[in-house]
């Protein structure tokens, strides 16, 4: 069924098409924007292959730089949590999924590092929710090729509703609750693993590290 020149109402079956989606397709209109198009994709390509100049004038190959030196990506995956007290509700599978970014920059209290992270995940209750946090991160000590190290963050839960809202501090009067994770974990290359603890939640997660 052909369409109207709003996309907000449909043609009569025997409405004639407009004049203008009836132009045949050597049409010099057609000629000039695609004649425009390959201009401008002409261009992008030789910008984005353009050699970069160096401060003596010589040229060195472009190079896009996505993070600062030091700076990671991590993405991490946590399939269940495991409470350390009971309650009927609970669910068994929460998927919870977790992109970070991790700087040498921006630290205190001696760490070594900070990250700042986005998850989304299924609380213990089942109900979609999603989390904004950033913690530090202390190097301890060496073990089995890589490195262990410590962890605490800090952030915000949205997610948790009726008849929940009150399992987070202060979700019920904001609508987000307040949440405090330590964690233990090891990083060898761009593979690691660690444990948390968030209330009375007790979780593993596995995760893969991106630099530049």
């Amino acid at each position: 069924m052909p369409r109207c020149a709003t996309a907000a109402t449909l043609c009569d079956m025997n409405e004639p098409v407009s004049r203008a989606h009836s132009r045949p397709v050597g049409h010099p209109a057609y000629a000039q924007v695609a004649h425009a198009v390959a201009a401008l994709a002409s261009s992008a390509a030789l910008a984005g292959a353009a050699p970069a100049q160096a401060q003596d004038g010589a040229q060195t190959p472009a190079h896009t730089q996505r993070l600062a030196p030091g700076d990671r990506l991590r993405l991490a995956y946590t399939p269940r949590v495991f409470h350390v007290t009971h309650d009927a509700d609970y669910v068994d599978w929460n998927h919870i999924v977790a992109l970070e970014w991790l700087t040498p920059r921006h630290t205190f209290w001696g760490a070594d590092r900070t990250h700042f992270g986005i998850s989304l995940f299924d609380n213990s209750y089942g109900q979609f929710s999603q989390s904004a946090y950033a913690g530090l991160e202390w190097d301890w000590t060496r073990a089995l090729g890589g490195d262990v190290f410590l962890s605490l963050s800090a952030g915000l839960v949205h997610g948790y509703k009726e008849p929940y809202e009150d399992k987070l501090p202060l979700n019920s009067a904001l609508g987000v609750g307040l949440t405090l994770v330590p964690a233990i974990g090891w990083q060898r290359g761009p593979l690691g693993f660690a444990a948390s603890l968030s209330g009375s939640a007790f979780a593993l997660r596995i995760s893969y590290a991106f630099d530049r």
